[in-house]
């Protein structure tokens, strides 16, 4: 058997890690689920900076007068239990994991939206919103700054219960 110098096997492992590290970050980057590789540039964890970049944010008041209008159609991206609890008027219950149901569900709703504004919880910034956008794309999509929980400080209407009837409905 022949023995290798230790210099060139250590320079060999080395460069397969390398290697392997270029293809992982590569790959990272292209996924858009993929884990931030700049860290505090994106106010959204696990959301890559171009995603983030290329997404529109409204803040509550441009989302409540869309809403006052009826030319945005609202996605509830938090849990079930949170969307019973309360909800823009209105607002599509889609939450990302019943997201495959919920988008058979309202696809017609869905496909003839010239806006989309998704919203969340707000706890995380963007976690459950940014994941339905991700599901949605190819729509005109904005986030709705603060979710859920900045619509509500706001003192904008909101509405409790689960009624199917009113799901799907514009305000």
């Amino acid at each position: 058997m022949t023995r290798l110098p230790i210099f060139p096997l250590i320079l060999r492992c080395a460069a397969i890690v390398a290697s392997g590290c270029v293809v992982a970050i590569f790959v990272n980057l292209a996924r858009p689920d993929g884990l931030p590789l700049l860290l505090g540039r994106v106010p959204c964890p696990g959301v890559p900076v171009a995603w983030w970049t290329r997404l529109e944010h409204v803040d509550p008041a441009q989302a409540y007068a869309l809403w006052q209008q009826r030319t945005a159609l609202f996605v509830d991206a938090r849990p079930h239990e949170d969307y019973i609890f309360n909800h823009l008027p209105g607002a599509l219950e889609m939450p990302y994991r019943d997201f495959s149901r919920a988008h058979r569900e309202f696809a017609d709703l869905l496909e003839g939206a010239s806006l989309i504004i998704i919203y969340d919880a707000g706890e995380r910034p963007c976690a459950e919103a940014v994941r339905v956008t991700k599901r949605l794309f190819g729509s005109r999509i904005a986030l709705l700054r603060g979710g859920y929980p900045a619509w509500e400080s706001a003192g904008y209407p909101v509405k409790g219960g689960h009624d199917r009837g009113e799901v799907g409905k514009t305000p």
